[in-house]
C-alpha cells in the first residue's frame, strides 16, 4: 500500500521499501528479530522530517 501512494518517488526493493525523493527519503520494512515495522527516514531539513514521519507514522496506523 505505500508503494502505491509514494509511487511518484524513485523506488527501490533491497531491503524492504525505499522510496527517494529530491529533499527527503524513507525506507519502511519489517523488522528481522522483532514482529514491527522499522521507518527510517531523512529529510533536508527538520520541519520537513517531522511532517513526513507525521505522515507515515498516519498512514502505517490506518492502512495495518
Amino acid at each position: 500500500m505505500a508503494e502505491e501512494k509514494y509511487n511518484d518517488g524513485i523506488i527501490e526493493h533491497i531491503d524492504g521499501l525505499s522510496v527517494e525523493y529530491a529533499d527527503w527519503r524513507f525506507n519502511l520494512r519489517k523488522s528481522n528479530t522483532e514482529s514491527l515495522l522499522r521507518l527510517n527516514l531523512e529529510a533536508k531539513s527538520e520541519e520537513l522530517q517531522k511532517q513526513k514521519t507525521e505522515e507515515l507514522t498516519q498512514f502505517i496506523k490506518t492502512n495495518s
